[in-house]
């Protein structure tokens, strides 16, 4: 267990379901800068923070598997969303939500206040899984425990219908940000400072402002992404069952075909051609499969950063206001903060623009493999109705009626799958067409934050 340097009690520290906070750190963790919603809620002075490692805070009922997770997402330069207990400077505690990304110089932690059910089942998985570490680690050590913990909690997770910590992460960070919404009430205006340069500050609080009501669309649109992948990875193992069935059906064909000697002769070319048809269904199939993943991979991916792009920007435009409300000159240190902030929210936003314009391309590739393959499905169903005329004529072939029909019901299905694929992904590019009209908006904003963050930095440097 983690031996605290704060005495902790169960009493907790209350902070507005509106506020945001957020720390910088260097790669090792030490914090660099906090902004003042934090200094606040962990009570600790700013100058008490800056230059400690951000375990400072750390909670004694979080488990060391949690934390090692982390690292492992940072480590490999990927954003992390986790549920944190974190200790205060006078013992009591405070949740978050935390997000925690690689940033220039460092890592940017945005911490939200979590309410939904998700939040609930975590603290319950905590409590669980820390005796196991408990247990554990008295004997074999800190690394012993959270080798065994780290699978415990994974399992939690998929009891609870969770196949990864990815999966996990991205539901409940959704969830969170639209409980925030509801929660969330708009503020005055920010009232206007004699400071140097208040008037930049509150234009990038306006530019902000903007660029959060674009995101906030781009939000409200993520549906689109979660049906793509569910109903495309579906499809997929339907798709997947079509050509090994009718290469067996085809294959049967044939074989009772060349039993009839001449009368088998049509029933022949017609379960031949069905063999061939259903060998070229199958590459196909192959291909569009192999499209398919990686767009259902995108898909959840894009949805995840547009959530963290999301909370990147409100926590850009709360940290704008944070110093207007205070009224003096910004120093060079802040400004640093301010400009990392805004420099990892441009990038954010610009790789969520990639992947959504990547995503279009794909996904427009994929209705023609779509559309090659129902091609594919009607010659099939050709070659099945000529086999089904001849076997009509033909007393000696009844029992070929059966294989015909069994054929028949999977090409049906066949081309209900691959309709009902292209009526999702046509349906998706027009989404996602609607989304990238956005794409001017949100360029115009960002360079309007960018232009005024360097007019605040260097108003600071002089």
């Amino acid at each position: 267990m983690i031996t605290p340097r704060v005495q902790p009690i169960n009493e907790p520290r209350w902070f507005e379901p509106h506020e945001l906070f957020f720390s910088l750190t260097d790669e090792k963790g030490v914090i660099r800068y906090g902004n003042r919603v934090f200094t606040r809620v962990s009570g600790y002075p700013e100058h008490d923070l800056v230059g400690k490692p951000h375990s400072l805070i750390r909670h004694p009922d979080v488990p060391r598997c949690v934390f090692r997770l982390l690292w492992d997402y940072l480590d490999a330069g990927k954003t992390i969303a986790a549920y944190v207990k974190n200790l205060a400077a006078d013992g009591r505690y405070y949740w978050v939500l935390a997000v925690v990304t690689p940033c220039r110089d460092g890592y940017l932690s945005v911490r939200l206040n979590p309410s939904t059910p998700y939040f609930e089942a975590v603290k319950a998985a905590y409590a669980e899984t820390l005796k196991i570490e408990s247990s554990v680690e008295c004997i074999d050590g800190k690394q012993a425990a959270i080798d065994r913990s780290l699978p415990h909690l994974a399992r939690m997770l998929a009891d609870h219908g969770f196949k990864s910590y990815d999966e996990f992460m991205r539901t409940a960070l959704k969830a969170e940000l639209e409980a925030r919404g509801e929660l969330t009430v708009a503020g005055d205006p920010p009232v206007m400072s004699d400071a140097a340069g208040a008037d930049r500050l509150v234009e990038l609080h306006a530019s902000l402002e903007r660029l959060n009501e674009h995101l906030q669309g781009v939000f409200e649109s993520l549906g689109v992404f979660e049906r793509l992948s569910s109903q495309l990875t579906t499809k997929q193992r339907a798709m997947g069952e079509l050509a090994p069935s009718l290469n067996i059906l085809a294959l049967n064909a044939h074989i009772a075909a060349s039993q009839l000697g001449e009368e088998g002769a049509v029933l022949s070319v017609v379960s031949k051609s069905l063999g061939e048809r259903s060998k070229e269904a199958d590459r196909l199939i192959v291909r569009l499969m192999e499209r398919m993943e990686p767009v259902c991979d995108a898909a959840r991916g894009v949805a995840f950063e547009v959530e963290v792009a999301q909370i990147e920007a409100q926590v850009c435009e709360a940290f704008a206001r944070e110093l207007l409300d205070d009224g003096e000159t910004v120093s060079p240190g802040v400004t640093l903060s301010l400009d990392e902030l805004i420099s990892e929210l441009c990038e954010r936003v610009r790789s969520v623009l990639r992947t959504l314009t990547q995503l279009r391309i794909d996904v427009e590739s994929m209705v023609t493999a779509a559309n090659d393959l129902i091609g594919r499905v009607v010659q099939m169903k050709t070659a099945q109705l000529n086999g089904k005329i001849d076997v009509a004529s033909r007393s000696g072939a009844a029992g070929f009626n059966a294989i015909f029909e069994d054929i028949a019901a999977i090409i049906d299905e066949a081309r209900t799958d691959c309709s009902d694929s292209i009526e999702l992904l046509a349906s998706t590019r027009d989404q996602l067409d609607d989304l990238l009209k956005l794409e001017g908006p949100l360029e115009a904003e960002l360079r309007e934050a960018r232009y005024e963050t360097d007019a605040i930095v260097s108003v600071a440097g002089h």
